[in-house]
């Protein structure tokens, strides 16, 4: 079953969100990282396995990702101020020019963790606030999970 490599590919995913640097706020930003790393996610999985190819979920955002984005948001910038925010966000968005799908899944791509928290404190974040779990369950309604676990 590739379940755990799955939920460790999402919550990668979800730890090294990147940016778009036309957005303005921090949540369009935070929204548009998410959408890149998550599409990057997906291509470096429906290549591992082609059984994915077509079944895979879309990655834009919709109101419950808004919604979980701003609370993830506000405990980051309760955590280390908007500045900190802000230096992840632009740190992201050097990194995701670089990035390729397979940097997602081995865990070599590295865009950091806001100054003044560690990477446990930004995945405990992201799960209190629902992030991983409506990605989860995205995976599950669109059948890419049970495909995964028939592997």
């Amino acid at each position: 079953m590739h379940f755990p490599f799955l939920r460790a590919g999402v919550a990668a995913a979800l730890l090294t969100l990147p940016v778009a640097a036309s957005a303005q706020t921090h949540l369009e930003r935070f929204e548009a990282l998410s959408e890149q790393m998550t599409t990057l996610t997906y291509q470096g999985l429906a290549s591992q396995y082609p059984v994915l190819q077509g079944i895979l979920p879309s990655a834009e955002w919709g109101r419950p990702e808004r919604r979980a984005g701003r609370c993830a948001l506000r405990d980051y910038e309760d955590a280390v101020g908007e500045a900190g925010v802000d230096a992840m966000l632009t740190e992201f968005e050097t990194a995701i020019a670089a990035a390729r799908p397979a940097d997602l899944l081995d865990g070599t791509f590295s865009a950091g963790v806001p100054e003044g928290l560690t990477a446990a404190q930004v995945q405990q974040i992201n799960t209190e606030c629902g992030l991983l779990e409506l990605q989860m369950q995205r995976l599950a309604e669109s059948g890419a999970m049970q495909a995964l676990q028939s592997q």
